[in-house]
């Protein structure tokens, strides 16, 4: 890559708004304070190099059941990259540089036990934890056990989180009646053009199976 003196190479990586919907009156989706989900999660400015650990950012929400059933996740993208400058011969930071797991789920004191969470394939795992060799995105998408924003974006309304009932009741006055849900994001920071990105994530939560 061929650099202008005096140029800052950047990625400004705002990466998302996320927002939450939920479509089951037994259902509640809401943030760690009880609110409507709607949280922005930046990466900040990324400086271009040959690192081995990304960048990390997450987000924590409830969910809360009380169906039969149990409940489901779903979850869709939309993701934009606007170039600041030439390419010059880097690239083009892209959705799938950028990986996305379920790093945690904790049940509140008055959830159903035992229970089996089940997260979908290529989400189980921590973005933050992943080192590159290279110099080069380390994540190679679902199937590879990494799972990529762009996994999203080819699987709308993906079901990534699924499970059995939550709590025999769904109030948000409770606050023992739940699961937190911690969604990690990890980009590392390369040769990439400079840009800056941004995208939305939207979770669903819905009735099970």
């Amino acid at each position: 890559m061929v650099l202008r003196r005096g140029m800052k190479v950047v990625v400004c990586a705002a990466l998302a708004i996320m927002m939450s919907r939920t479509k089951a009156i037994a259902q509640v989706l809401t943030d760690t304070s009880n609110g409507v989900l709607s949280a922005s999660i930046p990466f900040g400015n990324l400086t271009p190099g040959t690192p081995t650990t990304p960048a990390t950012t997450q987000i924590q929400f409830r969910i809360r059941s009380n169906n039969d059933n149990g409940y489901r996740i779903l979850a869709s993208a939309v993701f934009n990259v606007t170039p600041t400058d030439l390419v010059q011969g880097g690239t083009t930071v892209s959705a799938s540089d950028i990986g996305v797991g379920i790093t945690s789920i904790v049940p509140g004191n008055a959830t159903r036990t035992p229970r089996v969470d089940n997260i979908a394939t290529g989400f189980n795992y921590d973005p933050a934890t992943v080192s590159a060799v290279n110099g080069l995105t380390p994540y190679a998408g679902a199937a590879s056990g990494r799972a990529t924003v762009a996994d999203l974006l080819a699987s709308p309304n993906m079901t990534i989180l699924s499970g059995p009932k939550i709590a025999n009741n769904q109030g948000i006055n409770n606050q023992n009646n739940f699961l937190t849900v911690t969604i990690t994001f990890g980009l590392l920071g390369q040769f990439f053009t400079p840009s800056t990105l941004s995208g939305t994530l939207t979770v669903t939560l819905v009735d099970g199976p």
